[in-house]
């Protein structure tokens, strides 16, 4: 038999249980019956057949294996007779095993299938894996085994259809529209075009444009085959969708995943990517990679070319303090600033005490000349997790930014670190983001935090991941994850999993502590008139009257509220007209508490049966709370006095759940707008 086919991989998959990714198949190999054409690990593709008492099987080599994003024609031959299976790419004979002459296919009692595996892997026990990622023409099934000669014949007949007898590009956009009409999936905030996203990072600004890279699965919405996806935007809100970046690759530095990183520019000024490169071959499977753009001059930097060997390694025996060691294993998400003639490097990790109990997380610093060769400097900073058990045994996403001069003159800077609990407990995992304000000595490579006492950046739960860059307006921005936190039954249906925060810039407070508030470019997403604009002391019945009719989940709404006699005031968000469900975003005046009650939003297809109230400390200015809040489906955000933040979700079971509605009888509504938003991808 023969069996051929067109194919143009969009991406390749990790090949759970050594499985391909089936191309055509029909195929029961336990019990050594039925056919199977499909794709391995790093595009190298394979052929199998049984015989009822035997599996042969034979596969390229990897200089015959297949291009991401590229047609190229497959044809397995089975020729008993001869005694061989014999593969061909582009009508050239590329791999051929021997087989006994008796051999012959014995029929599987399954499904012909196309693209889909018979007896495929399942992931998190939803997801069936070993299917065939990209696109597939021109199928061939063949009862008799085809000579080399009608193989090649074939292929250039195929040829001569195309126009000036070049192969066509494949199409590999995804299309964005297919999400249109879901309820929950964040219409302006950043996501990717399709799939499963995590952090986005490595932001940076090259010749005006933004740059964000970001962690991606293109073949569904769980946590595999990890690569780099990437968009471009003038003004991080609008962006635009590039091809995957960064992808695992044979032969690499990265050959299992291309974990969380950072970029910076080298001595000329061109984009650099650090990343955390991973091979399980290795331990730690974890090291840092280096990547440079394949062409500078293309505005889009859409081809990046990994250097060929690490430029970061953890090992066991590195000196963070007398009794300790470091956490061996844990060694990613690296974040990376030059200052004068030196790159600064930082990586998270965790340290443990030489009998290997947890002392906390840390960032370890590094430093160099070139980008390619690092030198240990010591742990930047280590936690103390039996005093503060949420800051975690292991800290990822470390980020160090300058957020302003204090009044004699020393630059501040934050350290914002993500916990991570490898050895629980599980309820503190992906909620947390905290930070350290204090001074920083490049020469003598030694930060100084005004407290060890850790400072949650954001209240709501949903605020994790944290990436930054200082662009050319001297603005520190931080780029987030807000985890969906839904069950892996709602990421199957939906076909997606998670997006971006809205980015944000840090900035110093008069009393030290650190600020944060959306960028100004997110105005540019309002679309028309303001919905509502009061901008006059007004009582919270009146201001309810004239939000009555005003409904919506793509909303901006800009509200300040003086206390008065209230001892609990606030808004309440995507709600029902009978307050059955509803959003409440507060402020405890006796206790001086910003917080969000969700106990009444809707929890539909979240993982988390009880979704309660999440708050924390914050002052009022002058009596009065000033709230950012962004309403995008799902997603809640609320930046309060330019200090604090929440980043949450609500899963509203009700299609009427969108209206608005201010309480706090005795508080003022000072001033009042709201906005429609528009969506940000082109």
């Amino acid at each position: 038999m023969t069996v051929e086919a067109w194919v143009a991989p969009r991406a390749f998959e990790w090949g759970d249980e050594g499985k391909p990714s089936a191309v055509v198949n029909q195929q029961d190999k336990a019990a050594r019956r039925g056919f199977s054409l499909g794709v391995g690990r790093h595009g190298a593709w394979q052929f199998g057949i049984g015989t009822g008492d035997a599996w042969y099987e034979t596969a390229v080599p990897q200089a015959a294996a297949l291009a991401a994003g590229k047609w190229a024609h497959i044809a397995a031959v089975f020729a008993p007779s001869e005694g061989t299976i014999s593969l061909y790419l582009n009508g050239e004979q590329v791999a051929r095993t021997a087989i006994p002459t008796t051999a012959r296919l014995a029929k599987a009692d399954v499904p012909l299938l196309i693209g889909r595996h018979n007896q495929p892997a399942i992931i998190n026990g939803t997801f069936a894996v070993n299917m065939f990622n990209g696109q597939i023409d021109e199928v061939k099934v063949h009862t008799d085994a085809l000579t080399a000669e009608s193989v090649r014949a074939g292929h250039e007949q195929d040829m001569q259809t195309f126009a000036g007898g070049s192969i066509p590009e494949a199409r590999m956009a995804m299309d964005r529209s297919r999400y249109d009409g879901d309820r929950y999936r964040p219409g302006y905030h950043f996501s990717a075009p399709n799939h499963w996203m995590n952090e986005p990072h490595a932001p940076i600004q090259v010749n005006g444009k933004y740059h964000l890279f970001y962690q991606h699965n293109s073949h569904g919405p769980y946590w595999h085959n990890i690569g780099w996806g990437h968009a471009v935007s003038e003004d991080l809100v609008h962006w635009r969708d590039l091809p995957v970046a960064l992808a695992p690759t044979a032969g690499s530095v990265a050959p299992d995943g291309v974990w969380s990183g950072d970029a910076t520019l080298d001595e000329n000024g061109v984009p650099v990517l650090l990343f955390t490169a991973g091979n399980d071959s290795q331990r730690p499977n974890q090291a840092t990679g280096l990547a440079r753009p394949a062409d500078p001059g293309d505005p889009d930097l859409v081809e990046w070319k990994m250097h060929p060997t690490l430029v970061t390694s953890q090992t066991a025996d590195l000196d963070v303090g007398p009794g300790r060691k470091v956490r061996f294993g844990d060694f990613r998400d690296q974040d990376v600033w030059k200052e004068g003639d030196t790159w600064f490097q930082l990586v998270g990790s965790g340290v443990q005490t030489t009998s290997g109990q947890s002392v906390g997380g840390t960032a370890l610093l590094y430093t160099s000349k070139n980008l390619t060769d690092w030198t240990y400097s010591g742990p930047l900073m280590v936690g103390d997790v039996a005093a503060y058990p949420r800051t975690g045994q292991v800290w990822e996403l470390p980020a160090f930014l300058p957020i302003g001069k204090d009044d004699q003159g020393r630059q501040r800077r934050a350290l914002l670190v993500n916990p991570s609990f490898p050895v629980g407990p599980a309820e503190y995992s992906s909620k947390y983001v905290y930070y350290w304000v204090g001074t920083w000595d490049a020469q003598a490579r030694r930060w100084t935090p005004d407290t060890t006492e850790p400072k949650l950046l954001d209240y709501g739960d949903h605020f994790t991941g944290p990436s930054g860059t200082v662009d050319d307006k001297e603005r520190s921005l931080v780029f987030s994850i807000a985890q969906d936190r839904r069950t892996e039954r709602a990421h199957y249906d939906a076909g997606w999993a998670h997006n971006a925060g809205l980015p944000v810039q840090l900035s110093m407070r008069p009393d030290g502590d650190l600020g944060v508030g959306p960028v100004e470019e997110v105005s540019r997403l309002h679309v028309g008139e303001p919905l509502l604009d009061i901008n006059e002391p007004t009582s919270v019945a009146d201001a309810n009257a004239r939000l009555a009719d005003i409904k919506g989940d793509m909303l901006h709404i800009k509200l300040t509220l003086e206390r008065g006699s209230a001892d609990t005031f606030g808004l309440d968000v995507l709600r029902s007209p009978g307050d059955e469900e509803r959003t409440r975003l507060f402020y405890d005046a006796p206790a001086g508490q910003l917080g969000v009650d969700r106990t009444r939003s809707g929890d539909n297809s979240s993982v988390d049966a009880n979704l309660g109230i999440q708050k924390g400390p914050l002052t009022l200015s002058n009596g009065e709370l000033s709230l950012d809040v962004f309403l995008d489906r799902s997603m809640i955000e609320a930046y309060a006095n330019a200090h604090k933040s929440i980043t949450t979700r609500a899963y509203p079971f009700r299609q009427d759940s969108l209206g608005l509605r201010l309480f706090g009888d005795g508080s003022v509504v000072k001033s009042m707008t709201i906005w429609k938003m528009g969506n940000p991808t082109d």
